[in-house]
C-alpha cells in the first residue's frame, strides 16, 4: 500500500505544480523586424474562453534603446482581446482603437511563437517575430 501512497501523492504534487503554471502570466519577448534584436519585453496575462476568446492584460517595456516611435504602443501596459483558430492564436494589444494598433498573430501552443505587427490608418508600420512562454 506504501508505494501507491508515494504515486498518488507524486502525482498530485505534479498537478499542482501544472496549475501554478497556467496561473502565471507569460513572458513576451518581441524581436525587431528581422533580426535578433530584442526590442520589447514584458509579461502577457491570457484567460481563455471555452468558446476560445482571449481576454487579458500585458505589461510591456522598450529594450535596447528602442522606442515606441519605432515599435508601435506595445509599450506601456494595457487591456487585450482576441481568439483561437486552429491553433492560430490572434491577439489585439489595443482592442477599441481604430488607429495605432499592434496585433500577435502566432501558433498557439505550450510556447507560443509568431509575428507582430504594428499598423496604423495609413498602413503597416513596423513589424517583427514574438515568443510567448511560461
Amino acid at each position: 500500500m506504501r508505494p501507491l501512497s508515494i504515486i498518488l501523492f507524486s502525482i498530485l504534487i505534479l498537478a499542482c505544480e501544472e496549475e501554478r503554471q497556467e496561473d502565471k502570466p507569460y513572458q513576451y519577448i518581441a524581436y525587431y523586424g528581422k533580426s535578433l534584436r530584442v526590442c520589447a519585453e514584458g509579461t502577457i496575462d491570457l484567460t481563455i474562453d471555452t468558446d476560445s476568446t482571449i481576454n487579458g492584460t500585458w505589461s510591456i517595456k522598450a529594450k535596447d534603446g528602442f522606442t515606441q516611435n519605432e515599435i508601435g504602443p506595445q509599450v506601456g501596459s494595457g487591456q487585450l482581446s482576441g481568439s483561437i483558430k486552429n491553433d492560430q492564436l490572434y491577439v489585439n494589444l489595443n482592442p477599441g482603437w481604430t488607429d495605432n494598433n499592434v496585433s500577435l498573430n502566432g501558433h498557439y501552443g505550450s510556447e507560443i511563437r509568431g509575428g507582430w505587427y504594428w499598423s496604423t490608418i495609413s498602413g503597416a508600420r513596423s513589424s517583427g517575430s514574438f515568443i510567448l512562454k511560461k
